[in-house]
């Protein structure tokens, strides 16, 4: 029962975000104003539900627990401002190309950008690996590694099925053909 709480709250939160992140595309940069107040509750209330689905999932302690989550927070927010930068570049580069004639020495500066904000993004992925290395054992990071993609999946396909217009309740493998398990389940 309480699995179907969560789910709903998750699928809910899903739906928002997919809003908000379409909204966000076609809206102005700065992520202000009620649109982005509501986003940013969904994206806490998304974290603490992956918090604590984690905490189930790797067994961990009330200590790992919070220096997990407190570790995942820093990366995340230094990967929301990465994925912030490269929007707002791809914004300024699709404007650029609309006119007669576009100056090359700001397209050069916007693709630089590119570059930069990608090698950005690997350095953190690796600053994530080995933090993670740091907090848990050895089989909580397989279980780690595991749970990661099985709730991206998860995010990915209820995000889909609310775009498709169904009912969001898309689990784990949603679209792939696969269940949590890969193919052919168990």
């Amino acid at each position: 029962m309480i699995m179907n709480g969560v789910r709903i709250a998750i699928i809910a939160a899903a739906l928002i975000m997919a809003g908000t992140a379409v909204h966000a595309q076609q809206g102005p940069a700065g992520g202000h104003g009620p649109d982005a107040k509501k986003q940013e509750e969904v994206r806490k209330k998304v974290e603490a539900v992956r918090i604590w689905r984690l905490t189930e999932e790797l067994k961990l302690d009330e200590k790992t627990s919070a220096r997990l989550a407190s570790f995942l927070s820093s990366v995340d927010g230094q990967r929301r401002g990465f994925m912030r930068e490269r929007l707002e570049t791809m914004r300024d580069l699709r404007t650029m190309l609309k006119a007669e004639h576009p100056d090359e020495k700001k397209m050069k500066t916007f693709l630089d950008n590119l570059e930069q904000n990608r090698r950005g993004m690997m350095e953190l992925e690796v600053k994530e690996i080995n933090g993670i290395k740091d907090i848990l054992t050895v089989e909580q990071q397989a279980r780690y590694v595991i749970f990661q993609q099985e709730f991206r999946r998860e995010m990915r396909g209820m995000i889909a099925g609310a775009k498709e217009g169904g009912p969001g309740m898309r689990g784990p493998g949603a679209g792939d053909g696969q269940g949590p398990h890969g193919p052919g389940g168990r």
